[in-house]
């Protein structure tokens, strides 16, 4: 990651993405709640999306050099670890200055939610920032792209926050929306104490999602509060569901099911992939990881409109 994607940042070198394509939602009255994007919405985006990125190829635009702030962190559990390992860790953290260690926290998988928590309540302490991309350390991700579509997004924000009057100010919530995940009661994925509904409340797959400052403010602040369950994904979407502020951006850029989808250049996020497929996507041979006749999870568009057991059936073509 450190040899790859996270170069992609600094210093941001495009154009800006058109600010006409990027979509803002709107209260549907005073008190009212957010209206998501329809699927025709989505599907119109991902159209300029894809037109957009052939026309930076074909010709030469005019770039824009923009020195962003960016810091990237390894959130790593200390607690329980042996001397050895310890001593790695503070020979990488003082080469790398890029660990976020958590001495509170038993790193297993079984405690991803705490760690989330740990994480967030550690990072709204100690850093100031707009935006924050979480990832699993076997995702790609195309920085570039995406911190040029959020920083565009940002920018509409700002110049349309008027009008949002007296109600508040959309916070993001950006990544692959899942409505009807059925609630495991065995295995890895077993979960005991989710009695709120029959599937998971909708929520970003964890391969990788964005977050405003503000949500991850939310979950710091009222940790003590906040029921935790076994899935850190899904316990998110849980907690924030409540939040009539909260835009909920569904994008099949996003590739970040339990399976790669099939690859596309317009990808952002890419979740299962290891050090080779990285290397490769870096070197811009996109579909390495593909093997003949393996099957492939099929995107979709949210509907936001349907029964979230219903969200998901218009595919992406």
């Amino acid at each position: 990651m450190r040899d790859t994607w996270l170069r992609l940042g600094q210093p941001l070198n495009q154009p800006y993405f058109p600010e006409e394509h990027i979509y803002l939602p709107r209260y549907s009255g005073a008190g009212g709640h957010l209206q998501m994007e329809t699927v025709a919405t989505q599907e119109q985006r991902l159209m300029h999306y894809i037109k957009w990125q052939q026309e930076l190829t074909q010709m030469d635009q005019p770039r824009v050099h923009r020195n962003i702030k960016l810091k990237h962190l390894f959130a790593i559990g200390t607690q329980r670890l042996n001397g050895i390992l310890r001593g790695e860790l503070e020979r990488e953290q003082q080469q790398h200055k890029d660990l976020l260690l958590l001495p509170r926290l038993h790193d297993d998988y079984l405690n991803l939610t705490e760690k989330l928590i740990q994480s967030l309540d550690a990072l709204t302490r100690f850093y100031d920032f707009s935006y924050l991309l979480k990832v699993d350390d076997d995702t790609y991700v195309k920085l570039d792209n995406l911190l040029n579509e959020l920083v565009s997004y940002d920018r509409k924000l700002l110049r349309n926050r008027a009008d949002y009057g007296h109600d508040p100010q959309p916070e993001l919530y950006w990544g692959y929306f899942n409505g009807r995940a059925t609630i495991k009661t065995k295995g890895r994925w077993r979960e005991p104490n989710y009695y709120l509904s029959k599937n998971y409340i909708n929520y970003a797959l964890g391969g990788g999602y964005v977050l405003s400052r503000k949500l991850c403010e939310h979950v710091a602040n009222h940790s003590d509060l906040l029921s935790t369950y076994v899935s850190e994904d899904a316990s998110l979407g849980t907690w924030l569901a409540p939040l009539r502020h909260v835009y909920r951006w569904h994008d099949p850029r996003f590739d970040t099911a339990y399976t790669p989808s099939k690859c596309h250049p317009y990808h952002l996020v890419l979740h299962k992939r290891n050090g080779r497929h990285m290397d490769d996507l870096y070197a811009n041979k996109l579909c390495t990881h593909e093997i003949p006749g393996q099957r492939v999870f099929v995107s979709y568009y949210y509907d936001w409109t349907k029964p979230a057991d219903k969200c998901c059936d218009t595919i992406v073509t």
